[in-house]
């Protein structure tokens, strides 16, 4: 007892942790890209943001928006996947079902190592007894029978004489009830204990020893006072000959396991790529939504001047009413979208907050130099040619690997299912040594050792389960084999897609540059033209409209090749992510500059 007190739940957590740790740390060589110092320890309630650039939020184009004005945390990319890594819920939520996956591989691998047990047990005991006993004349009369002879010789009477009186007396001691028996209660107390020891111990060929050691002690307190005591030492062996013989069945679920945790881990390792390129794609969304805050705020600004020249023209003579209406219903408009993109940069900052883990009333903004990068660097373009693409990502793909091992999992189950089918055919064997004498617990006594060997046999004349089991495993055989078909085509299809997705995004970008030096000719011929009082009201707006459209599609087509390059080489499986959270960049021979 004092040593089971001394395990504490402390201990067992430790116990678990460095087990599972150790696991996860020994299958980690055989994914590429998996973290390494795996934990799921969250960090203490602290401030998340402590340590990040302050600044206060001064933007004209947010308008009067509660933010503005106030201190907030600048975030650039890297330190918001660093967050993300540390911080998101879905994160841990995964990470956490790594650590459970190996934490069932823990008790798969205990099963086949040596299992002790070992308890005891004492009793203290009263029990109560009736007994038969004569009365007390009774008694005396049959001492007085034994006396008899003694009696005559010192008194001098006859013995004859003598047994008459005893008669008399017993027959008055009759008719008055005084002879015969009596009962009476006896109460017995003993003390009583049992402890016993073993081990039991499962092989992966399908056998199992098990010894084990008894030793009972008792002790009458009372009554038949005495001592016993007795140990026994028993040892069986098992070993399956013909069903669930071989490692290969009877270790089934052991070779399940340690590779659903090698498929789990690939799992994690997948999915840290694939949150690396959500967040980016949140972040850069965020980015995005902002800089069509400033656009609709710049555009909203020019229709208000133009509105008001216009107006100061129409008294003048120089323009009609109608053209004041179009652009004071052109500065209506652009406020209307100005107001919904700041509405929109607002929810998709609190949606990138929860995505992060953050509470949705933190103080952060988003460095808007990220962006800036992004204009400066240009488009970073593959220039793999797409069936190479696919052929990369046939050898590198994770989950295609782990589709590959189901498929080599299946047909296991099948022969798995198939030797069930046999007959049950066991060699058996045990053995077993007692003590010797009444209380002699401490020595066995191996001269009378008795032991035993012999075949238990089970006809499969009942094999229905079985038989139904057996044609299920065929037909997920046949289902893998389909699977891993269809895998390979849905790669096929996912790489495919992401190399038309970029070069649709690359074409879409140049397009959007382009879009924008000819807006921006048309607006300024506009201006020059509205000053020489030539131009038109519905031309100005159309020029002011269209530019603000072609400035917002320049970002989003900037944006959106960025992210088709990421998700093109997370298709192919080449995306390789840091302990931060930051990816690799791919070398130069895969990507040209535009």
């Amino acid at each position: 007892m004092l040593l089971l007190s001394s395990c504490t739940t402390t201990h067992y957590k430790e116990s678990a942790d460095r087990e599972v740790y150790e696991i996860i740390d020994e299958k980690s060589d055989a994914v590429v890209g998996m973290t390494e110092d795996f934990s799921i320890e969250t960090p203490d309630e602290v401030d998340r943001l402590e340590g990040l650039p302050r600044l206060v939020i001064d933007e004209p184009a947010l308008g009067d928006s509660e933010i503005v004005g106030a201190e907030a945390a600048s975030l650039s990319l890297e330190s918001a996947l660093q967050l993300a890594v540390s911080n998101s819920r879905t994160y841990q939520n995964r990470k956490e079902n790594l650590y459970l996956a190996a934490l069932s591989l823990t008790l798969d691998r205990h099963r086949y190592t040596p299992i002790f047990s070992a308890g005891a047990s004492a009793d203290y005991g009263r029990s109560t007894s009736d007994i038969t006993v004569p009365t007390d004349l009774s008694g005396a009369l049959a001492a007085g029978g034994v006396v008899i002879n003694d009696l005559e010789a010192l008194t001098g009477t006859t013995a004859d004489l003598l047994n008459a009186y005893a008669a008399v007396v017993e027959s008055a001691g009759d008719i008055a009830g005084l002879t015969g028996t009596q009962t009476e209660i006896v109460s017995d107390r003993s003390v009583a204990g049992t402890s016993q020891v073993g081990v039991d111990w499962l092989f992966e060929g399908g056998g199992r020893i098990a010894l084990n050691l008894t030793s009972n002690f008792l002790r009458y307190l009372a009554g038949d006072t005495g001592t016993f005591s007795s140990s026994l030492l028993s040892g069986s062996l098992t070993q399956p000959l013909l069903r669930g013989a071989g490692s290969k069945v009877a270790a089934e679920r052991l070779t399940q396991s340690e590779r659903d945790v090698l498929y789990s881990l690939r799992d994690f390792s997948r999915f840290r790529k694939q949150f690396a390129v959500q967040v980016c794609a949140s972040y850069y969304g965020v980015l995005q939504d902002l800089d069509a805050v400033r656009n609709n705020w710049n555009s909203y600004q020019n229709f208000k001047r133009n509105a008001e020249r216009e107006s100061d023209f129409a008294e003048e003579g120089r323009s009609t009413l109608a053209s004041v209406g179009r652009q004071e219903a052109a500065v209506l408009n652009a406020e209307n979208r100005w107001i919904n993109s700041v509405r929109n940069y607002q929810e998709g900052l609190d949606e990138f907050k929860i995505l992060l883990g953050l509470s949705t009333a933190s103080a952060i903004v988003l460095d808007n130099h990220e962006l800036d990068m992004l204009r400066e660097e240009g488009l970073k373009h593959p220039s793999i040619p797409m069936e190479d693409a696919v052929e990369v990502a046939f050898n590198a793909r994770l989950d295609l690997y782990t589709v590959r091992d189901e498929f080599d999992d299946a047909a296991r189950i099948v022969d798995v299912a198939a030797n069930s089918l046999l007959p049950d055919v066991d060699l058996v064997a045990g053995a077993s040594v007692r003590t010797a004498g009444e209380d002699n617990a401490q020595q066995l006594d191996f001269r009378r050792t008795n032991w035993n060997a012999g075949l238990d046999v089970d006809l499969p004349l009942d094999r229905k389960a079985e038989r139904n089991a057996y044609r299920r495993a065929l037909i997920a055989y046949e289902r893998a084999q389909r699977d891993l078909s269809l895998a390979e085509d849905s790669i096929s299809l996912d790489v495919r897609s992401a190399w038309r997705n970029l070069e649709s995004a690359r074409r879409n970008y140049l397009i959007a540059q382009k879009s924008v030096e000819l807006n921006l000719r048309r607006v300024e011929e506009q201006e020059l033209l509205a000053e020489l009082g030539r131009g038109s009201a519905l031309d100005q707006v159309d020029a002011q409209n269209n530019l603000t459209e072609s400035q917002n599609g320049l970002t989003a087509s900037l944006i959106s090749h960025t992210l088709a390059r990421l998700q093109f080489w997370l298709d192919m499986g080449i995306l390789y992510i840091k302990e931060d959270g930051q990816w690799e960049e791919i070398s130069n021979d895969f990507q040209t500059e535009s």
